[in-house]
């Protein structure tokens, strides 16, 4: 008997040691290794860099490399590079992304790399390979919302009236024209995208180039000589106040020897707004290692967040929507964002489940229309670059790829329960005339669309009741545009008094998420049968919340796709 229940023990721990052996190789059996180059900026631009870059290494496999562009220390650079491919290929890695923290494509410490490595495919997609690994190249930051938001933030702290100022970015690093002019219109593309929040009358850029690393020393300082005119010239132009923004990798040994030093010794003697506030140190960095790196990781599960963005209201409001979602957080981990694409509430949902592991988020809009508030939670997400009806939002900032689907339309399931709804109030059928109402949009063609949906459920309705209706209708109230609403209360109305007549029945059924919503109060003095239930809580909102969430994560797993919900469903109707 003791011979048997050894054996049985010893099964059981064979089969726990496969088991965590084969968890294992489908967690992370084959490694993606991340080779992160900055520029070599001298001691504390270095140690700003470490602080980013050590961060990352905790949670992936990497590696920084700083690269200087002098000419003696190529070999040792190369040295570092490909000593550091080595050590990733021992620790598990089957491939490489070099991962550049710069910003142009064009920028020369990306190209020493790439000649260093021999890596000659086209700029933005390159592949190439060492003696040890293949290896893939990254985008750049600069065109990134997350480094456009660190400009935002920069420039923000000096401006105090963004329609009477001029903004001028000095950038560094190049070490020709070509370079010079790539920078600067990235540094230009990246004050575009700040726009919206910061409108200064004026935007330029200026670049300065190296100093003794190019080849031509000549060439250098006469471009930077006439950097420092234009940047002055800008300085005494006192039609607009000047902020004076130093943004990129500039050099950084000391206190005293540091670009933003030389910047400010140009613009000592002139009216400016400048704080010598540089881009790093900035969470953002942090983060933008961290999505492109999740860009090139295979999903795994442990890898996927849900936020469940409901609108929401008052905790009795509320309450029936948490009971739906209850079941689902055995089996996905779910955060929980009220609001219409509320920025604080999304940004800390978000942020929990980061902070739980999660690479990819879904943030699932609990709305009845898929046009409900895709556009404005698209750009809060930084998914799109245009906000829809709420106008312009700040965005969140996450170091995960986020994407965003939602909205049930005429999904069955719901129009099922509308159906139930219906026939708790029922008593004559063939003498009633149901009335689904529902809050509408202020856009006369999303308006039309929310109608065609649910007429959609009303024909459900009228097919799967075990009695046919006198007739089932479909209304919005169209709750936040007062002129628009006038004229739909006058229609409803009208609804619910044509219902009555001749022994008629008026149902006004509720079709909202939860509650009655304030239709009592436009329907006052007419006779009418009301169900203010809502949708929530129902099982069949669990199904739906459930089905939505499950067709992402397989999608997502099974696919790879890290971006193919961005900006999906352009068109109307889909999502």
């Amino acid at each position: 008997m003791k011979y048997i229940k050894n054996i049985a023990l010893l099964l059981v721990v064979v089969l726990t040691v496969i088991s965590l052996t084969s968890d294992n190789v489908m967690a992370g059996g084959e490694k993606t290794g991340f080779l992160v180059i900055a520029p070599d900026r001298g001691y504390q631009g270095n140690e700003e860099t470490l602080e980013v870059t050590t961060a990352f290494e905790k949670t992936h496999l990497a590696r920084l490399v700083f690269v200087t562009l002098q000419e003696d220390y190529a070999p040792q650079v190369q040295t570092k590079l490909l000593t550091a491919v080595k050590e990733m290929k021992a620790a598990g890695a089957h491939d490489v992304v070099l991962l550049p923290l710069l910003l142009s494509p064009e920028d020369p410490y990306l190209k020493r790399v790439k000649a260093l490595m021999g890596l000659g495919a086209p700029k933005g997609s390159a592949t190439g390979s060492s003696p040890d690994l293949p290896i893939r190249v990254a985008p750049t930051m600069g065109d990134d919302l997350l480094i456009a938001q660190v400009l935002e933030d920069t420039a923000g702290e000096l401006s105090q009236d963004p329609s009477k100022e001029r903004l001028v970015i000095v950038g560094w690093g190049a070490t020709n024209q070509e370079e010079a002019q790539a920078i600067e219109k990235t540094l230009l593309g990246l004050a575009e995208r700040v726009k919206a929040g910061l409108p200064f009358a004026e935007t330029h850029a200026i670049v300065f180039y190296q100093g003794q690393t190019v080849v031509s020393e000549e060439l250098s300082k006469k471009a930077n000589q006439e950097a420092k005119e234009a940047l002055q010239q800008w300085a005494r132009d006192q039609r607009l106040k000047t902020l004076v923004v130093p943004f990129g990798p500039g050099w950084k040994h000391t206190g005293s020897m540091q670009f933003k030093r030389s910047i400010a010794n140009m613009i000592k003697e002139l009216q400016v707004a400048f704080n010598g506030k540089e881009a790093l140190p900035h969470p953002n960095f942090l983060r933008w290692l961290n999505k492109t790196a999740a860009g090139y990781l295979p999903p795994q599960k442990s890898d996927l967040g849900i936020v469940l963005m409901p609108h929401g209201s008052g905790a009795y409001h509320n309450e029936p929507i948490l009971q739906a979602i209850a079941p689902l957080r055995a089996k996905y981990p779910i955060e929980v964002a009220w609001g219409m694409a509320d920025v604080e509430t999304l940004q800390a949902a978000i942020g929990r489940l980061e902070a739980a592991g999660a690479r990819r988020i879904l943030v699932l809009r609990v709305y009845d229309q898929s046009l409900s508030l895709k556009e404005d939670t698209e750009y809060v997400l930084g998914i799109s670059h245009h906000h829809g009806d709420m106008g312009r939002m700040q965005q969140v900032r996450s170091g995960a790829i986020l994407t965003t689907s939602g909205g049930w339309d005429a999904d069955p399931l719901m129009a099922q329960v509308l159906l139930e709804r219906t026939i708790e109030v029922s008593q004559s059928p063939e003498k009633e005339t149901v009335i689904l109402l529902a809050h509408g949009a202020g856009s006369d063609e999303k308006d039309i669309f929310w109608l065609k949906q649910m007429q959609a459920q009303a024909d459900y309705i009228q097919t799967h009741a075990p009695k046919r209706f006198k007739e089932v209708k479909a209304a919005t109230l169209r709750e936040d545009w007062p002129e628009k609403r006038k004229d739909a209360v006058e229609k409803i109305r009208q609804m619910v008094t044509e219902a009555g007549k001749d022994g008629g029945r008026a149902l006004v059924i509720s079709n909202r998420i939860a509650g009655p919503g304030p239709y009592r109060k436009y329907l006052t003095g007419l006779e009418y049968v009301f169900n203010g239930a809502g949708i929530a809580p129902h099982p069949n909102l669990t199904k739906w919340l459930d089905r939505k969430i499950h067709q992402w994560m397989e999608e997502v797993l099974h696919t790879g796709r890290p971006l193919a919900d961005a900006g999906a469903g352009s068109k109307l109707g889909t999502n």
